[in-house]
């Protein structure tokens, strides 16, 4: 069986899976349990972590891929390829 997945999913977790979790569980805390404001790579090393946790749980966790933005001419580039006379 993987760490990452679980194609049997039962009521109960394994032992491996419960001693896993309790491990993500310390770190993710440690990881947060700043006086102040964590730090930007505490904040990461925590996310990390309850990606981990998800997976355990059979979630698929992937990285957010923003789209290319769609330009759109406006009338300043309209009006430079009036000047220019490249219309057809």
């Amino acid at each position: 069986m993987s760490d990452k997945y679980r194609y049997n999913l039962t009521d109960h977790l394994t032992k491996k899976e419960v001693d896993r979790l309790l491990d993500l569980f310390n770190k993710i805390k440690l990881d947060l349990s700043d006086n102040s404001f964590p730090t930007r790579t505490n904040r990461l090393e925590a996310v990390e972590n309850m990606k981990k946790v998800l997976e355990i749980h059979n979630y698929e966790i992937s990285e957010y891929v923003p789209e290319e933005p769609t330009k759109f001419s406006d009338a300043r580039d309209h009006h430079e390829i009036m000047q220019k006379g490249i219309v057809r």
